[in-house]
């Protein structure tokens, strides 16, 4: 989906741009139609059919409508190898009729003539386990003496991202097959491209850097309150070694913020007109913890320059005399936002 945003950016001229999730079905039952794709296609592109017919369609989590395992069930599988095959005319070029559902004052079946032969499709999706099926094409014989004594990655549990994504580069059509997709949709799409997972500089990228980042958004919520949020080089980079252990990539990292952040965003503001305010939450290492231990939760520097930790298990707050910080010490080492940012 960034690729198809960055043609639309980088392009001189107007170029429609719509996005499909996996929610389509054949006519006539539960779900949208296939013809749905290049409807939101035209909404895309202001119903301008020859803008629309110069579009982008990208088709996402196409790995959901692969075929469905042989069983006694003889009905028609309407979601899998059916949405294939309604897709086929599509995507090699044809002329297809468009419902227009704008006429919904004047059910009359109005359609709108669309040429898809001048379409860019490209689909995508996680498809999850399909590094197993390319380990086992790759396999040689280890019959004989010295031959080397290979696992099967189909009995073990995760796999290693860096392995995943050196897999997944010697993709080829035959795997997508095995998978579950038709030889004719796989046919159709003449580049196969495998993306890599995200490495922990990458990762530290994404919580940081983006004009919606979730350091920025949290450091947004804290300043609410006019309380600074500071994060530490090594709790950012911690953190994304947290969603690389438990391979949920880059969007396991609101998860892991919110369970480092939770005790400090109901303290914050509970905080009683007698106490002395709180003036900084400090995320460090100890509050993150280590990829397979929690960590004790962020730290709160209130008016007395001491750092308290408030996710303690017994939910009592423990001073920290060890590690005594200034609120002064804090501001010279972190920078604080510059500029509120929209959540």
């Amino acid at each position: 989906m960034y690729l198809s945003l960055h043609l639309k950016d980088t392009s001189r001229v107007k170029l429609p741009v719509s996005k499909i999730k996996k929610d389509t079905s054949l006519a006539g039952y539960v779900g949208e139609d296939v013809e749905s794709v290049l409807y939101k296609l035209l909404e895309a592109a202001d119903f301008d059919v020859e803008a629309a017919q110069q579009g982008v369609v990208y088709i996402d989590e196409v790995d959901k409508i692969t075929k469905k395992a042989e069983s006694q069930n003889i009905g028609r599988d309407v979601s899998g190898e059916g949405v294939q095959q309604a897709l086929l005319k599509m995507l090699e070029g044809t002329i297809v009729s468009v419902p227009d559902n704008r006429a919904r004052k004047h059910p009359r079946g109005d359609t709108i003539q669309m040429d898809t032969k001048d379409i860019l499709f490209i689909c995508g999706g996680a498809f999850v386990g399909l590094e197993k099926t390319i380990s086992e094409r790759r396999q040689d014989s280890s019959i004989g003496f010295g031959a080397p004594v290979r696992t099967n990655m189909r009995i073990g549990g995760l796999t290693d991202a860096v392995v995943t994504s050196s897999l997944l580069e010697s993709v080829e059509s035959d795997d997508l097959t095995a998978y579950g997709l038709i030889p004719e949709f796989v046919g159709r799409f003449p580049v196969l491209v495998s993306l890599s997972s995200l490495d922990e500089d990458q990762l530290v990228q994404v919580l940081t850097e983006p004009k919606n980042a979730l350091c920025k958004q949290y450091k947004q919520m804290f300043n609410l309150n006019n309380v600074k949020l500071q994060f530490t080089e090594n709790a950012l980079r911690l953190i994304a070694k947290k969603a690389i252990a438990k391979n949920t990539g880059a969007r396991g990292l609101r998860s892991i913020l919110e369970s480092i952040l939770t005790e400090a965003m109901f303290e914050v503001p509970g905080s009683k007109p007698g106490e002395e305010s709180v003036e900084v939450v400090l995320v460090d290492e100890e509050a993150v913890g280590t990829a397979d231990k929690a960590g004790c939760g962020a730290k709160i520097l209130r008016g007395s320059s001491r750092v308290e930790n408030i996710s303690h298990p017994t939910g009592s707050t423990m001073t920290m005399e060890k590690n005594k910080a200034t609120k002064e010490d804090l501001d010279s080492e972190f920078e604080a936002p510059a500029r509120a940012l929209s959540l």
